[in-house]
C-alpha cells in the first residue's frame, strides 16, 4: 500500500511533464502557423502524410480483418452445414438400417407364420386321410334293433323327408341320394366323401328352420376351406359351420365317458355331432348326429349314409366304443345348441 502511494507522485510528474510538452508544442505550432506558414507546412505536412498513411493502413487492416472474419464465418457456416448434412445422412442410414431390420423381422415372422400354417394344413390333411370319411360298408354288420315308429320314423312332407323323435325333428338327407350324390364337395363327390356337409345340412336345417340341402352346404363348406381332398371333411367343419349359422358349439371330452355323458349332453336339448371310427357305421371315419334318447336309454341317430341306421336304436356303449380315435379340433364329439338368434 505504501509503495503504491510512493509511485503516484512520479506518475503525476511524468504526466504533467508530457502535458506541458504537448501544450508548448501546440503553442509553438500555432505561433508558427501565424508567423511562418511555410515553416508550419514544412513541419506539419510529414505528420499529416504519416497520419493519412497510417489511417489508410489501419482502414486497410480493418477491412482485411472484416474480410477475414467474413471468410471465417462463411467457413464456419459451411462446416456447420456439412456437419448437419453428415448428421442427417447418418440418421437416414440409421433409419434405413432400422427399417431394413424391421422389414426383415416382419418377413421372418410372416415366413414362420406361413410355415406354421402349412404344417397345420399338412397335419389336418394327414388326420383327415388317417380317418378318411369314405362312404362304404361298415366294419361290423349286426342285426339292428329298429325303433318303434312312435319313437322315431321317416316321414315325407312336401317332398322332403323328416326324421322324427329325439330333441327335434330333423330334415333327413342321405349323401348318396341321386339329386346330389355326384355334386362336388371340393374335388370329390358328395356321395362318397360328403358325410360332413350332409350331417351339417341336417343339423343346421333342423335348428334354424331354414332348409339347406347337402349340395348347398357342400358348396359353402368347400369354399370355406373345410373340404379335405380325397379324405372327406376337415374336423374344423363342425365349429366353423356352427359359427357361420349362429349356433353354439362345445367339445365334449370322451376320455372316461359313460352313457351318462351322452344322456347329460342330450338333456340340454341340443344335438351331438359324433365322428365315428370303424364299427357299425363305417370302416374308416364318418360323421353322424345323435339327436335324442329313448325312455329305455337307447340313443337315436341320424346317419347321413344310412336310413336303416337312422331308424334303429343304439346302445350308448356301442356309440362310446366306436368313437373315432381323433382328438383334434374338438373331435370326436361336439354338442351343438341353438344360438340366441337361431
Amino acid at each position: 500500500m505504501n509503495e503504491r502511494n510512493q509511485r503516484n507522485p512520479v506518475k503525476t510528474a511524468i504526466l504533467l511533464f508530457c502535458l506541458a510538452i504537448f501544450c508548448v508544442a501546440g503553442v509553438e505550432l500555432a505561433y508558427c502557423r501565424l508567423m511562418d506558414p511555410k515553416l508550419y507546412e514544412t513541419i506539419v505536412t510529414p505528420i499529416r502524410i504519416l497520419y493519412h498513411d497510417t489511417r489508410a493502413q489501419v482502414k486497410g487492416y480493418a477491412e482485411s480483418f472484416d474480410d477475414w472474419m467474413t471468410e471465417q464465418e462463411s467457413a464456419r457456416a459451411e462446416i456447420a452445414e456439412a456437419q448437419r448434412a453428415a448428421a442427417q445422412a447418418r440418421q437416414l442410414r440409421a433409419d434405413a438400417r432400422r427399417q431394413a431390420r424391421q422389414e426383415a423381422a416382419l418377413q421372418r415372422a410372416a415366413e414362420r407364420q406361413k410355415k406354421a400354417e402349412d404344417e397345420r394344413a399338412r397335419e389336418l390333411l394327414r388326420l383327415a386321410r388317417e380317418y378318411a370319411q369314405l362312404a362304404g360298408e361298415p366294419s361290423i354288420r349286426d342285426d339292428l334293433e329298429m325303433a318303434d315308429p312312435a319313437v322315431t320314423e321317416l316321414l315325407t312332407r312336401d317332398g322332403q323327408e323328416y326324421l322324427t323323435g329325439g330333441n327335434l325333428t330333423l330334415p333327413y338327407f342321405n349323401q348318396g341320394d341321386e339329386q346330389w350324390a355326384e355334386k362336388p364337395f371340393g374335388v370329390d363327390p358328395i356321395g362318397r366323401y360328403g358325410c360332413g356337409p350332409t350331417a351339417m345340412a341336417m343339423l343346421v336345417s333342423g335348428m334354424t328352420g331354414n332348409l339347406i340341402t347337402p349340395e348347398a352346404m357342400a358348396a359353402w363348406t368347400a369354399s370355406a376351406g373345410y373340404a379335405a381332398p380325397h379324405s372327406g371333411s376337415y374336423l374344423t367343419i363342425v365349429a366353423g359351420t356352427a359359427a357361420r349359422y349362429g349356433l353354439n358349439c362345445a367339445s365334449i371330452p370322451v376320455a372316461g365317458a359313460t352313457a351318462d355323458t351322452l344322456y347329460d349332453a342330450l338333456s340340454t336339448g341340443g344335438v351331438l355331432v359324433a365322428l365315428m371310427g370303424p364299427g357299425h357305421f363305417t370302416s374308416g371315419g364318418h360323421f353322424i348326429l345323435l339327436h335324442g334318447t329313448t325312455l329305455s336309454g337307447e340313443i337315436l341317430v341320424a346317419d347321413p349314409n344310412s336310413r336303416e341306421n337312422s331308424l334303429a336304436v343304439w346302445e350308448p356303449e356301442v356309440i362310446l366304443s366306436e368313437f373315432s380315435g381323433s382328438r383334434h379340433e374338438g373331435a370326436p364329439l361336439w354338442l351343438i345348441t341353438p344360438g340366441e338368434n337361431s
